[in-house]
């Protein structure tokens, strides 16, 4: 199943989920971040699209525990449904998104984004808490 393309309400719909799980995920984030990059160098295209995934499927699970609601209607909304229509989608629909949201150009482009911001930023452990 194909989701349409990114748009500035889905960045905000990622900040939105990321601030409902606020807290301890600013450790795990930080985590995921420095994975592989003990020594602070610059961090490769491959590296910042493989934090990308990393960090868009951190944010679905985190998402899902706190956030049923606003995820099911992100996910229907990527797919122009209601979430009635959504939800009246087999299983793999699901699978299936999450699939385009780590492999589809336009998704892994904004996460592999936010990685390579986020570690030029110094990404830090003052940074998120």
């Amino acid at each position: 199943m194909k989701i349409r393309e990114f748009n500035v309400g889905d960045v905000f719909t990622v900040v939105d989920l990321l601030s409902s799980i606020a807290g301890s995920a600013g450790n795990d984030l930080r985590n995921i971040l420095r994975s592989g990059n003990g020594d602070n160098k610059e961090v490769t295209e491959s590296e910042a699209e493989d934090r990308g995934v990393e960090i868009c499927l951190y944010v679905l699970n985190k998402s899902y525990l706190g956030c049923k609601e606003k995820l099911m209607s992100w996910f229907s909304s990527l797919v122009d449904m209601t979430i009635e229509d959504f939800l009246r989608q087999p299983p793999e629909t699901i699978l299936d998104i999450i699939e385009e949201l780590t492999t589809g150009k336009t998704s892994r482009d904004f996460f592999s984004s936010v990685s390579k911001r986020l570690q030029k930023k110094g990404f830090s452990e003052t940074t998120i808490n």
